[in-house]
């Protein structure tokens, strides 16, 4: 998308006139809201999903949630903070509702550059792999086998306990323990403004 250049920053007072003319409905108020803060917004989504396709759709959701919550904004709130709040809750909603698929595109995307060109993103994926395959191995084989099923597989609760002939309840405790211990060897091995730490930090809690 080609985003036309705007004026420098707006003064305080000439951003809550313009909140204020969004809560009116004001359509052109809306499009100079969008230009303005677009590029900040897709650099959020891109930074921590890592697909500029779901990057873009997830910018276009949360000013289609602005223009339709319009009216419950407050002007002396800056516009730029609630939309960099907004689009930061939308992209964890995103990867915990495509974890699978944003898995599958990052894995792709470590082969694809590492078979072209072995570029420093290219190596911080892989490394990213293999430190969480490492916590994987340091968990008990219970733990292992249920993280997997749960996070990779995408099966639920009730779907693992009856694969590995155990309780629900023991599904859901091996699964918390899991998720607290790989957090915690995240925190320490990985950079955590990377994709993968945030899977685990705001998807699988």
């Amino acid at each position: 998308m080609r985003i036309r250049k705007l004026p420098i920053r707006l003064s305080q007072d000439a951003e809550k006139d313009i909140t204020r003319q969004l809560k009116a409905g004001d359509e052109k108020a809306f499009e100079e809201i969008f230009y303005r803060h677009y590029k900040h917004l897709y650099a959020i989504g891109l930074k921590f999903l890592k697909d500029p396709d779901r990057a873009e759709d997830a910018v276009q959701d949360v000013f289609l949630k602005l223009w339709d919550h319009r009216e419950a904004l407050n002007e002396t709130y800056a516009i730029k903070n609630f939309l960099s709040i907004s689009m930061k809750n939308h992209v964890l909603n995103v990867i915990r509702d495509h974890h699978e698929a944003i898995w599958e595109y990052l894995s792709n995307e470590v082969e694809d550059k590492l078979g072209e060109d072995s570029t420093s993103e290219a190596f911080q994926l892989q490394e990213y792999s293999a430190i969480l395959e490492q916590g994987l191995k340091a968990l008990t084989p219970q733990r292992e086998k249920v993280f997997r099923l749960r996070v990779f597989n995408g099966l639920n609760n009730e779907q693992v306990a009856r694969q590995l002939s155990v309780s629900v309840n023991t599904v859901k405790v091996q699964f918390s323990q899991a998720t607290k211990f790989l957090k915690d060897y995240l925190s320490k091995h990985a950079d955590l403004e990377g994709i993968l730490p945030a899977l685990i930090f705001f998807l699988l809690s």
